[in-house]
């Protein structure tokens, strides 16, 4: 059966969750954690299906082109979202998905170490105004959000930072402990681990983080930037509007699970529900400011 009737059944089959990364890391086990309650709520199993390469961009594309009947949909991250399409021709963009909820949002850092003379945003940004270029900003890929933070930064206060790659977290890690570089952006759960090595100069978010109240945000030392690393389900453009309604619900519902709330607590992530217009509206500011600091950077493919 097709069109309204069999939507008004929806689901009457398992529904997939494509994550375009490979198994194990943080948006695949928040995913994992999220299907099981969302499951639960929707009246139907999920099954979680890996799709990884090129930046998460493979898998991202594979959702946008499946069937627009609900049963397949993904867990979109930032990157794949709303910076790879700005840095190379993709087979999608952000209007080729309905949105059904934002379902984490990790508070990150600009983070220094634990002896480096920045005590203060302001110290550092004193110091680059008189230093231009000295100060080295390792990410983890051009374009990347953590680089794409740094150029938030460099444009909101006139300074010039050298933004050094890295090939994942830990040879940046290694950097700033040799001297290699002077900061980076991180997850706070990065920042709470390494503690003893490492410390926040600036959290990039609007508000103080709970799990971490006594680090100041950049905003309340005078620097507007607000850079979380965020993921959130959407499906092919075009699904029934009885099933999108009965997805949001169950991410609603699942993000509220006691399990749900206890990973993100591990992890420590704010519980981050948005509803899809509210997603989808959120995603197409991040893809226009995120355009506007790849074009200043001349990173924006033609």
């Amino acid at each position: 059966a097709t069109g309204p009737a069999a939507a008004q059944d929806f689901p009457s089959r398992p529904v997939t969750i494509i994550v375009p990364f490979t198994a194990g890391g943080d948006t695949d086990l928040t995913t994992r954690v999220l299907a099981a309650p969302m499951a639960e709520a929707l009246g139907a199993s999920i099954a979680v299906k890996n799709t990884d390469g090129a930046g998460g961009t493979i898998g991202t594309a594979e959702a946008a082109r499946a069937r627009a009947d609900g049963y397949t949909i993904g867990m979109m991250p930032v990157g794949p979202m709303t910076t790879q399409p700005h840095l190379r021709a993709l087979p999608y963009g952000p209007d080729s998905f309905d949105y059904i909820c934002l379902a984490y949002s990790a508070p990150s850092a600009l983070v220094v170490r634990k002896d480096s003379p920045f005590d203060s945003l302001q110290d550092m940004l004193d110091h680059a105004k008189e230093n231009p270029g000295t100060l080295n900003f390792g990410v983890q890929a051009i374009g990347s959000i953590p680089h794409v933070a740094g150029l938030g930064l460099a444009e909101a206060t006139g300074t010039e930072l050298t933004f050094i790659p890295y090939a994942g977290s830990a040879p940046i890690f290694k950097a700033m402990l040799d001297g290699s570089i002077d900061m980076f952006v991180a997850h706070i759960s990065f920042l709470t681990a390494n503690d003893d090595q490492v410390k926040s100069i600036a959290m990039l978010t609007e508000e103080r983080v709970s799990s971490a109240p006594d680090l100041l945000t950049a905003a309340e030392q005078g620097v507007e930037l607000n850079f979380p690393i965020w993921g959130g389900i959407v499906a092919p453009k075009g699904i029934p509007d009885e099933a999108r309604a009965a997805l949001e619900a169950a991410c609603e519902a699942g993000m509220n699970s006691q399990a749900f709330g206890e990973r993100m607590a591990a992890l420590r992530m704010p519980i981050a529900f948005m509803d899809g217009p509210t997603f989808e509206d959120f995603v197409m500011s991040e893809f226009a400011r995120n355009e506007t600091l790849l074009t200043a950077a001349g990173l924006k493919a033609e």
